[in-house]
């Protein structure tokens, strides 16, 4: 990073963050994704347990889109190691974490989280593919004035798929409804490079409905005590028309055999036949 990266991005942009970025630590467990899958819920609601501090803010995309900015800057992020020891001495341990969803997009991303933490834990939100997209779909009609339909969309979209073979990669900048939602090519890379044992892959699904057991499971993960989420706000929720039953059933038998193969990786199922 040059000279005058280094004084705008940290100097004048973080500043006294930045200067004592030494001083700061790192996270000890990441939320990787996936989209519209709950990650904002948690990011907004772990911090209530009092061994978990989070981030400044959320999707700060260290690990891919801001890796050259170096480990100072994202340093500068995160509480100071005399404020982790203060936790440490009253409660015991204190963990920090960064959420950004599109961590789990891309091989160098995992591969820069291992360069930086070798032995980082890992924790991804999944969500019945279907319902990902058509979240995701409806976000962008509000957010970004999205006027396709979505059958049209998503038709475009398998049709690049299959025309890509074997080469799956998912392009920023477009909307990707359907490949995000292929979370076994995704999730691959982070279970070659790091151990199961580090990797906590929860469903949406079950949060929605008994979101004290998921994070019960989460607290287990990072070895913590279990601890009774009270504000447990969901963020970020949609209201839209359901989607047809005809496309649902293609989506459904379109995903297939990308979530066998998924539930192979993960070594468990969830209930996502519809």
């Amino acid at each position: 990073m040059s000279f005058y990266s280094f004084a705008y991005h940290q100097l004048l942009k973080r500043h006294f963050f930045a200067i004592t970025g030494p001083n700061r630590v790192l996270p000890d467990f990441l939320i990787i994704g996936a989209k519209r899958c709950g990650t904002t819920s948690l990011f907004t609601n772990l911090p209530e347990h009092p061994s978990i501090t989070n981030s400044h803010h959320d999707n700060m995309g260290f690990f891919n889109d801001n890796f050259h900015l170096g480990v100072n800057w994202y340093r500068s992020f995160f509480t100071t190691k005399s404020h982790k020891r203060k936790i440490e001495k009253k409660i015991g341990k204190c963990l920090s974490f960064d959420t950004t969803t599109t961590y789990m997009e891309n091989r160098t991303t995992a591969e820069n989280v291992k360069k930086i933490k070798s032995d980082m834990k890992i924790i991804v939100m999944l969500r019945n593919p279907i319902d990902r997209a058509y979240s995701q779909f409806n976000r962008a009609i509000k957010d970004n004035g999205e006027v396709g339909k979505f059958e049209d969309i998503i038709k475009e979209e398998i049709n690049e798929l299959v025309s890509e073979e074997n080469s799956f990669k998912i392009t920023r900048n477009k909307s990707n409804y359907i490949k995000k939602g292929i979370y076994y090519e995704q999730l691959k890379p982070w279970f070659e490079l790091f151990p199961r044992e580090n990797i906590g892959v929860f469903p949406t699904e079950e949060f929605k409905i008994d979101s004290k057991k998921i994070y019960n499971e989460i607290f287990d993960f990072l070895n913590l005590p279990h601890f009774i989420i009270k504000n447990n706000r969901i963020m970020e929720k949609g209201d839209y028309l359901p989607i047809k039953k005809e496309l649902r059933d293609n989506l459904s038998s379109f995903y297939k055999e990308h979530n066998e193969k998924l539930f192979k990786l993960i070594g468990k199922r969830f209930e996502w036949e519809t």
